[in-house]
This record gives C-alpha cells, sequence and structure tokens, in this order.
C-alpha cells in the first residue's frame, strides 16, 4: 500500500470518517482551504489507481466513491512497512527506539506486555 500525501490523507479521512460520498459531499467535508473541484477530483482518480477508494456510478456523470481500505487497514499496512524500511523487519529495534527515545514509557510497555499476555 502506498505512503499517501497530505491531501490523499486528508481525502480518505473525509471518507473513512462520513463514508460513501459524491466528490461535492467530499468538497464539503474537507478543511478550509479546499482545493478546486478538478483539483479534488484528481486526487481521488488517484486514490483510486491506487487501491483506495472505489466508485458506484449511479448515472454517466454521477459517481460515489468510499474507501477500499479501512483505517486500521491503513495503518497496519504503513506501520508493516516503516518497521521493515527502518529497522530491518524487527519489532523489538522498533520497540526499543520508542523506549531510548522516551515514546514509551514502562507503564505503557507494561500495558503493552499485559495486552499480549490476555490475547
Amino acid at each position: 500500500m502506498k505512503k499517501l500525501t497530505d491531501k490523499e490523507m486528508t481525502i480518505m479521512e473525509a471518507l473513512w470518517e462520513h463514508g460513501e460520498q459524491s466528490i461535492r459531499d467530499l468538497i464539503s467535508n474537507l478543511p478550509e482551504p479546499v482545493p478546486h473541484f478538478n483539483t479534488i477530483a484528481t486526487y481521488v482518480r488517484r486514490l483510486e489507481l491506487h487501491g483506495m477508494i472505489q466508485h458506484k456510478e449511479l448515472s454517466p456523470k454521477f459517481y460515489m466513491y468510499d474507501a477500499a481500505v479501512s483505517r486500521e487497514q491503513y495503518i497496519n499496512s504503513i506501520n508493516k512497512e516503516n518497521v521493515k524500511k527502518f529497522f530491518g523487519g524487527s519489532y523489538m529495534g522498533f520497540i526499543s527506539n520508542l523506549v531510548k527515545e522516551h515514546d514509551v514509557s514502562v507503564d505503557e510497555l507494561k500495558e503493552l506486555i499485559r495486552m499480549v499476555e490476555e490475547e
């Protein structure tokens, strides 16, 4: 799965939050400043080519768009890609980096261990 640009991510966030939408609906759900209709349509086509969204044709010139992947699927894919790219696929390396940089506390690690043990 490709890493999304900020603008693509904004469109995906709107689809994840509001569900199936036309381009006009999508534009109304985007934060200001909203790009031109044609710019949004281009991003939507690009996202569709990458398998991130899908459409239904309601009439020859009217389409409804929806996310083809969930937010969780996207996050999991990007996380796996980053662990592979930056830590040689080692989740231990990833977590130890978070601990070294103080991004994860000891209490959070204990909670993670508890969660894993319960599964």
